[in-house]
């Protein structure tokens, strides 16, 4: 996967592994949305045209990770 570069690194914060659990549990064309705007740079528009999906439904799916990661964020 993508974030397997945070494996390399010798001890992960917790906070940081339950981020990696959110990601990897979010449904595949959520996560998929997210990972192409945050690592691969992508705006809205090409992502849409990427995934043949609506613009909003991109934003549906970035404010549905961000809601996921804010909410981990809190857990304990």
């Amino acid at each position: 996967m993508r974030w397997t570069l945070w494996r390399r690194v010798p001890r992960v914060s917790p906070e940081l592994a339950r981020l990696e659990r959110t990601v990897r549990r979010m449904d595949a064309v959520t996560r998929e949305v997210f990972l192409m705007h945050r690592l691969d740079s992508l705006g809205y528009p090409e992502i849409a045209e990427r995934l043949d999906i609506d613009v909003a439904d991109v934003e549906r799916h970035i404010a549905s990770a961000m809601f996921q990661l804010v909410q981990a964020s809190y857990a304990d």
